[in-house]
């Protein structure tokens, strides 16, 4: 039995490209996403400056959980 797709049937780059635009759009990051980076970015090796911006972006994802947990606390 065939199926008859409601549209345009779209495949490869296109529908990478479609799906990463809907996630996209869908929202920001996350607290388990912003976790993730986190345990992610501490597992990590950096040399010289690259620890300076490793602490700086660690810093900002800790601010942007603090902003979730504390928004959640409204609810």
């Amino acid at each position: 039995m065939a199926i008859i797709p409601k549209g345009k049937v779209i495949q490869g780059e296109e529908a990478r490209a479609r799906v990463t635009e809907q996630i996209l759009k869908k929202s920001s990051l996350n607290e388990k996403e912003i976790k993730f980076i986190m345990t992610k970015l501490k597992s990590a090796s950096y040399l010289g400056q690259e620890f300076e911006t490793f602490y700086a972006v660690w810093v900002k994802l800790t601010a942007l959980i603090e902003n979730i947990e504390n928004s959640n606390e409204g609810l």
